[in-house]
């Protein structure tokens, strides 16, 4: 049994994964030392020795657990474990294999060097394991400390494929006792992410069966079994419906990430952790998970983060685009030059006060202007040019202190983010390939997801609080309320900080080693052609084409109460956290970013909006109806015998007993809940109204099983 309390121990080095993990590992798989008898029981010996003398020097590993595993090693005469007494028993043996595995120990291969003025060198490369399959070399495997970073990019990931361009092997691999990295040499692409402990606690886990079907199949013969499209081995439903509860996170670190805290302003979001941890327990590498409630976007960032493809729909348009602004991949450098180009032109033409201002706004309209054809109408470059585009004298919802979106601003204020705004439109005009608009709308999301968290600080909401920070009304309190004393901050500053933060925030995204290859993932039998490209339902056709259901998108507007863009039986998992009855309404809190974004939302919008009250007065039982639809969808897209976490911030037990039992009605089995009582911070809801809005939350867990009734259902 492998102890993984030792990876902890400051004393458990590179020797010490070798020997007590890397060993076991290729042991079970069938490898021996090559030309060597009995190798890997004359490798343990070798290994016990030098753990007694290195013992002498003061090592403080648990001697138990040492001596217990040393002695597994030893009880064994034969080459190879058998599965039974092995640790990780999920792996058959490979001791009658039809294939010659063979390993050759701290192998040199001599190398030219190119450095300086194109000065060649020899080196001498030697990595700790060369893998050979029926005698050609098949894997380079390097082992690290636990404490040394394996991902891609890394210096340990570099270092370990310099080895396997020297020694010519189609793949090679790393490991530092936590994880098992496996790679492909001619992409250096991921093909393997493996946590160990959690590989080898759970019996159902194939990860390790498909590492060794990678290690010792010949390349040929691993051609012909694994497709590109299938490098896994899928877990079965067994796995997915025995899946336990997850347990509560004591202290969530919402404000942790970047990718979410300061980029993804929003009226609620839920803490990034938790959710992970839920798409961790219920899903598998590859797995689509889908959030239907989508807001902030916190579900399908993670489950790309983590090798899942995710899906996001909203109402909102709002939360449709800043999802897909963040995820949009630029160039940083370029994002980051080209927003000081534009803050250096934007200060040459910004008024100098209010009656400049004034002045300016005289010859400035509203006219249909989106920042992107899939997003509405977008006027010429001619129009842009001519004549300031100002936004929509939109209308605010009730309770606002003014009555249109305009005057939530100064004069100077409307001004110059409408300079910026035309700035940011003209250096990211699309043109030439598609290849080149795509990457120029890429260039215009990424600053216009700085843009729009600058118009949450720069209007008349916003105000200092005596904790020295700030926000905008809107988003502490839930209206449009105009700030006693209201903060005028600098656009030109709070630009620029925008800006670091959304490079802090996609960084993040780029340093996952999972996060684009899941984002570019084509959506085979998930979401559905449409006619248009468009991130919005408006003038969206679904195309019911049989023969090539693929769609890139992954992030679009979509009505929760009819997913009519998703496939049936698709969905390997959704996280959801609905809106809670009559405390936001978020299309109507959403006014001032749709107005200055020109996203279209009208009352046939809203009317499909899942709350309480708003501007449509909606009452509590057409917010039950809207809810009642919603889980009928979310049952119709699952698969079966997968799970929905579905969350919950309402006390009132009607609307408890109304989820639960509706989620019965449509055909899910409910599971229990995990009761999250401290999400991290809470909002200004929550303080307010202590009675009708919980301190944290409950995540109630619905099941999808396959049964004759529930296939009747359907």
């Amino acid at each position: 049994m492998i102890d993984f309390s030792m990876l902890k121990n400051d004393d458990f080095k590179e020797d010490s994964v070798r020997s007590f993990i890397i060993d076991k590992i290729l042991e079970s798989f069938g490898f021996s030392l090559k030309g060597v008898k009995d190798s890997m029981e004359s490798k343990s010996k070798d290994s016990k020795k030098n753990m007694e003398s290195t013992k002498q020097d003061s090592i403080k590993i648990d001697s138990k657990t040492m001596q217990d595993s040393m002695e597994n090693m030893e009880s064994k005469k034969d080459s190879t474990l058998s599965p039974t007494h092995h640790p990780f028993n999920a792996i058959e043996s490979n001791k009658d294999s039809k294939h010659k595995l063979e390993i050759v120990l701290s192998q040199t291969q001599s190398s030219k060097i190119v450095v300086g003025s194109n000065k060649e060198i020899k080196a001498d490369l030697t990595p700790d394991y060369t893998l050979y399959v029926d005698s050609k070399t098949h894997c380079i495997l390097d082992a690290k400390s636990p404490d040394k970073n394996i991902q891609k990019d890394s210096k340990a990931e570099k270092q370990a494929l310099s080895y396997a361009i020297a020694f010519k092997t189609p793949y090679y691999a790393l490991c530092n006792g936590y994880k098992f990295m496996l790679f492909k040499t001619d992409t250096q692409e991921v093909l393997m992410d493996i946590d160990l402990e959690s590989s080898f606690n759970d019996k159902a886990d194939s990860n390790l069966k498909l590492l060794k079907q990678y290690l010792t199949t010949p390349l040929q013969s691993l051609r012909q079994v694994l497709s590109q499209d299938s490098k896994r081995v899928k877990k079965s439903d067994e796995w997915y419906l025995n899946r336990p509860l997850p347990g509560v996170i004591p202290n969530p670190k919402k404000r942790a990430k970047a990718r979410h805290f300061g980029n993804l302003a929003y009226f609620t979001r839920q803490s990034w952790d938790i959710v992970t941890k839920n798409i961790l327990n219920f899903t598998d590498v590859g797995d689509v998970v889908l959030d239907s409630f989508g807001g902030s976007g916190v579900t399908a960032i993670e489950a790309m983060i983590n090798g899942r493809v995710g899906i996001h729909t909203d109402l909102n348009p709002l939360s449709v685009f800043m999802v897909k602004a963040l995820c949009a991949k630029v160039d940083l450098a370029e994002f980051y030059e080209l927003s000081e180009k534009i803050l250096k032109e934007f200060e040459s033409l910004r008024p100098k006060n209010e009656k400049e201002a004034k002045e300016i706004l005289k010859n400035a309209k509203y006219y249909p202007n989106a920042i992107d054809k899939e997003f509405g109408q977008v006027a010429t470059i001619k129009e842009q040019e001519s004549t300031l585009w100002i936004p929509k004298k939109e209308i605010l919802p009730k309770g606002s202190d003014v009555d249109s979106v305009l005057k939530l601003f100064t004069k100077k204020q409307l001004v110059e983010l409408a300079i910026l705004r035309r700035l940011i439109f003209k250096y990211t005009t699309p043109s030439r390939t598609i290849e080149y608009r795509h990457a120029k709308r890429a260039m215009r999301y990424s600053l216009l997801l700085a843009f729009y968290n600058t118009i949450n600080d720069v209007n008349l909401t916003y105000h200092k609080s005596d904790t020295g920070g700030g926000d905008s009304g809107v988003m502490r309190y839930y209206r449009y309320r105009i700030a006693k004393k209201p903060t005028k901050l600098d656009v030109y500053d709070v630009f620029k900080r925008r800006i670091a933060r959304a490079i802090k925030g996609k960084q993040e995204l780029e340093d996952s080693p999972h996060f684009y290859d899941s984002y570019f993932h084509k959506t085979q039998n998930v979401v559905k052609e449409f006619n248009i490209e468009s991130a919005l339902m408006q003038g969206r056709e679904v195309i019911n084409n049989d023969n090539t259901i693929a769609n890139g998108e992954k992030i679009l507007q979509a009505d929760a109460t009819n997913l009519v863009e998703i496939e049936s039986n698709s969905i390997d998992f959704i996280y959801t956290d609905p809106p809670y009855g009559d405390k936001i309404p978020y299309l109507d809190l959403s006014t001032m970013w749709n107005a200055w974004l020109d996203f279209p939302v009208d009352s046939k919008l809203k009317e499909k909006e899942c709350i309480e009250k708003g501007s449509l007065e909606k009452t509590k039982y057409d917010y039950y109806d809207l809810m009642k639809k919603s889980l009928k969808e979310m049952y119709r897209v699952l698969k079966y015998n997968r799970w929905l976490a579905f969350v919950f911030q309402h006390q009132d037990v009607k609307l408890f007993q109304i989820i639960v039992e509706s989620a019965e009605n449509v055909g899910f089995e409910y599971a229990g809940f995990v009761s999250q009582e401290d999400t991290g911070i809470a909002s200004f809801k929550k303080v307010q109204n202590p009675s009708s809005v919980l301190k944290g939350q409950l995540i109630f867990y619905f099941k999808k099983i396959d049964t004759p009734k529930s296939r009747a259902k359907v």
